[in-house]
């Protein structure tokens, strides 16, 4: 990974642990959600450049909710992945993300 990954990352990482201390299920959420924005990143690391921020968050959003399934499956998390915390957990963390991604 790029050092712009790893930064993106560390600070999301860090937001993260203080959104949501007291919610280890949201925090998994978010966790895993931030490991897929890696994921995406390294993959699209050569163009990452060449996205506007709502293009990034676009791309990386897809990205996310094709993969999350597999981060959850098997768990009671699947139930609730389409509920209304889910999708506002993803935003949140698409949004602090590529911020940090694209400063």
């Amino acid at each position: 990974m790029n050092n712009k990954v790893v930064a993106a990352s560390s600070a999301v990482g860090l937001e993260i642990e203080k959104k949501f201390k007291g919610s280890k299920r949201n925090k998994t959420i978010a966790k895993s959600c931030l490991k897929l924005c890696d994921e995406w990143a390294s993959v699209r690391q050569d163009v990452i450049g060449d996205f506007t921020k709502s293009q990034a968050k676009k791309a990386c959003k897809k990205y996310i909710k094709e993969n999350l399934k597999k981060e959850v499956v098997g768990s009671a998390l699947l139930s609730i992945l389409l509920s209304v915390i889910v999708k506002l957990i993803i935003e949140w963390v698409i949004e602090n993300y590529i911020r940090n991604l694209l400063k």
